[in-house]
């Protein structure tokens, strides 16, 4: 293994109607590819975020090819926001960024927005409609991505983002390829990804939809206090919704009509709302409660609520949120039945705290040793589950 991770070779190229940015990235050829009528501009950041992670996993410092320059203001923050990464999980260490500096700050003029079409989203398109003036589409994020999903996908959010005076700009990448390869998780690899994509793609502004509440916050790869460290002297980056839950903006997107027939939110398809993972059922219980009614999403049936039983902390703050609506819209029934399935993920913790307490941890190991989790293979989450006894 190379002593230092090395990004080279930084490039845009045009090929087949397509603007291609790409580099080298500890040897492997890593690429975004958009069509041509929109530019990309040769900045590192982009790759320092896709690497960064690795990079203090292994303990190497990061060089950048002489001749493409970093931004003097990221740098500056690079050193902070390493520490907070190393607090949320200790395997990682600060590393040093060998690099050419630049103050010279670009002077973009668009206002860019990461959009997948789902509630969080969605609601930052409509809570700065009047700023945002592209929607940007990042392949890799869901399952069901292949390239007859993703044509459609951009097809359909295309004419979307047209009606209400918007461009799509699709992005296509092995970014997500790279890091599962690297075995760091997506659930923190992701907020690297697109908070250091701003000056690359000419942005003035870059705003990231929040995932959790300011009540709720926890390490996770997009996060109000991490996203905007990776803005720089050209792209101001906005960490955007915490302040709001995610049956709040489901109220916000209901009331624009236009915008809720346009969500899309499955875990298992892109193009296409499935109605039976637990990410469709948790928007339809939403729209259920709001007495709502979209039409890319089946209606809420009561049996169907088994599914959202929580798994994590991440997901048990989804089943609060929605226990609060059925309280607040006074639906009994609903309340009666996810609150079960929540004191049965509350009760499941309590074998956790008895293992370790009084068994010296013998059911962990015997759990892994057995099931094999998928996480178990995973070098780097943002909490190092070891430090937790998870």
């Amino acid at each position: 293994m190379n002593k230092k991770l090395l990004i080279s070779n930084i490039s845009v190229n045009q090929e087949d109607g397509f603007n291609i940015l790409s580099a080298d990235v500890d040897g492997d050829l890593i690429f975004f590819k958009v069509p041509d009528k929109f530019s990309l501009y040769i900045n590192a950041e982009w790759f320092i975020g896709i690497s960064l992670l690795e990079a203090m996993v292994s303990q190497r410092d990061i060089e950048v090819d002489a001749g493409v320059a970093v931004s003097r203001v990221f740098y500056d923050q690079l050193s902070e926001l390493q520490t907070i990464y190393a607090k949320w999980n200790p395997k990682l260490k600060k590393i040093a960024l060998n690099c050419e500096l630049s103050d010279y700050d670009k002077q973009f003029t668009h206002v860019g927005s990461f959009f997948s079409a789902g509630v969080d989203s969605s609601f930052t398109l409509i809570a700065k409609r009047d700023e945002i003036t592209h929607l940007i589409m990042l392949r890799g994020f869901d399952m069901g991505d292949d390239d007859s999903a993703w044509n459609r996908r951009i097809e359909h959010q295309s004419a979307f983002a047209e009606s209400i005076g918007k461009e799509l700009i699709p992005v296509d990448t092995n970014a997500r390829d790279w890091t599962e390869e690297k075995e760091i998780g997506w659930s923190f690899a992701h907020g690297l990804l697109i908070s250091s994509a701003g000056g690359n793609l000419g942005m003035k502004r870059l705003y990231v939809a929040s995932s959790h509440t300011y009540d709720n916050l926890f390490p996770w790869g997009s996060h109000p206090l991490t996203d905007p460290m990776w803005s720089t002297g050209s792209t101001k980056v906005i960490h955007h919704g915490s302040g709001y839950s995610r049956t709040q903006k489901t109220k916000t997107i209901l009331a624009s009509p236009n915008v809720a027939e346009n969500l899309q939110v499955c875990w298992k398809s892109i193009d296409k709302n499935c109605g039976q993972c637990s990410k469709c059922i948790r928007t339809m219980a939403a729209v259920f409660l709001l007495n709502g009614d979209v039409k890319s999403l089946p209606k809420l049936q009561m049996s169907e609520l088994k599914k959202l039983q929580p798994t994590s902390d991440s997901l048990k703050t989804t089943v609060i949120d929605l226990l609060l609506l059925a309280d607040e819209t006074g639906n009994i029934e609903f309340y009666k039945k996810l609150k079960k399935y929540y004191l049965k993920y509350e009760r499941s913790k309590l074998g956790t705290l008895l293992d370790k307490c009084f068994l010296n941890g013998i059911l962990k190991r015997t759990y892994r040793r057995i099931m094999k989790p998928n996480w178990l293979k995973v070098r780097v989450l943002p909490i190092n589950r070891e430090n937790y006894n998870l």
